[in-house]
């Protein structure tokens, strides 16, 4: 590739903005959503790079090196085809987006052949088809003009991820028309997963409730009423922190607060079900 090649490149990202174009969608109190400031730096330097350099970085697996792009940062990249509408990028950031986003969803082949294996493997595969449906459904939307349920993704992509990996948990356990008993690790005395997951579905804080401005009202003064510990906890959820995070330089609430992320999983449970209480929501 020529010099004046990589140039018109560098031009055509920079007239997206030397700034990472601001989100539209809005927290409970009004302001805009906002990126993690590492999201944020990160995009600083990537939209100052050709695609060239850009196709590099995406080809780069390892969390560790520091030329390693967080989903958050491909998300962003993936959305900016829309200024150009150029499928060759387009095509070049969601590969390795798509990726990311594999890595973060159940493995649907299970060895062996003990009973409950096959039932396992095809509810995972459920789960991975439901997620991948519903980011592919917004993302084509976003694309074709612009879906702000994308900007959570672009500001805690894997608690996004995390909270549709659950619908889709829970549709296939419709489907099945059972349930599995959850019960805490023998070993660790923690929350397993399954409880972990169903916490997650108690989540007063979720998206579609936060569109509503009279339980926006409400909420707030819920979260207002909470004891300090848990309230701290709340107010950084809903800033976009996520509790904790395998993503290197990441910043997360259980660093924040200085304790483990356990303890801080116990708080927004905690939290959960009294601001549940308090909103006349019932327990299931």
């Amino acid at each position: 590739m020529n010099i004046d090649t990589i140039t018109r490149q560098k031009i055509l990202l920079r007239s997206l903005g030397d700034m990472p174009v601001p989100l539209r969608k809005t927290v409970p109190d009004g302001t805009l959503y906002q990126r993690r400031l590492d999201v944020e730096k990160r995009l600083d330097g990537l939209l100052q790079l050709s695609r060239s350099e850009l196709g590099d970085r995406c080809k780069i697996n390892d969390p560790g090196d520091p030329d390693y792009l967080p989903p958050e940062c491909l998300l962003h990249l993936v959305r900016t085809c829309r200024s150009d509408n150029s499928d060759r990028f387009f095509e070049m950031t969601f590969r390795a987006l798509r990726q990311r986003l594999l890595a973060r969803l159940p493995n649907p082949d299970i060895a062996g052949q003990a009973d409950g294996k096959a039932l396992a493997s095809q509810r995972n595969l459920k789960i991975r088809e439901y997620v991948m449906d519903r980011f592919m459904t917004m993302l084509m939307t976003d694309r074709a003009g612009y879906d702000d349920r994308l900007d959570y993704f672009e500001v805690n992509f894997d608690g996004a991820i995390a909270t549709l990996r659950l619908d889709g948990r829970k549709k296939a356990f419709r489907e099945e028309k059972r349930s599995e008993p959850m019960t805490y690790d023998d070993e660790t005395t923690e929350l397993n997963a399954e409880i972990e997951e169903a916490a997650a579905a108690q989540n007063p804080l979720s998206d579609s409730k936060l569109d509503d401005p009279a339980y926006r009202s409400r909420l707030y003064a819920a979260i207002d009423s909470l004891p300090d510990d848990q309230r701290r906890v709340i107010d950084l959820l809903l800033r976009g922190y996520q509790i904790d995070s395998k993503e290197p330089g990441v910043q997360t609430i259980a660093q924040i607060i200085g304790c483990v992320e356990q303890t801080v999983r116990n708080r927004r449970n905690r939290a959960y079900v009294a601001i549940r209480r308090m909103l006349g929501e019932e327990q299931t």
